[in-house]
């Protein structure tokens, strides 16, 4: 998907679940995944800050299993969704990369091309 591209109808991401998405950027193409909590969304890369690997451990599967918490498939690092800043784990005190995500007539967009590369 380019950069501002819708990436799915709210309802198309589980309520407590997550989904993920590749982005096309000019630094090549970027993982992110978007968690849904009600009407909330929020975004991050899909990199754990540990060791770089991706979080999920089959297609969509970031969640712990009562969807309280992103997890790391790698090490079972723990990160607050709301944040991703990691409770548990070797990377405990850092937090996942946010991308930016807006919610717009019912559907979850990519907002990252509204950010400067200066930033």
């Amino acid at each position: 998907m380019a950069p501002g591209a819708r990436l799915a109808a709210l309802d198309e991401i589980p309520d407590g679940g997550a989904r993920g998405f590749a982005i096309r950027t000019p630094r090549g193409v970027v993982d992110i995944f978007v968690v849904r909590q009600g009407a909330w969304v929020g975004a991050y890369e899909n990199a754990c800050p540990h060791v770089g690997t991706p979080l999920d451990w089959t297609p969509d599967e970031f969640l712990d299993r009562e969807g309280r918490h992103i997890v790391c498939a790698t090490h079972g690092a723990l990160f607050r969704i709301e944040d991703g800043v990691c409770l548990a784990g070797p990377c405990q005190g850092d937090q996942l990369e946010p991308w930016p995500v807006a919610l717009r007539d019912g559907a979850v967009w990519d907002a990252s091309a509204t950010i400067s590369d200066s930033e």
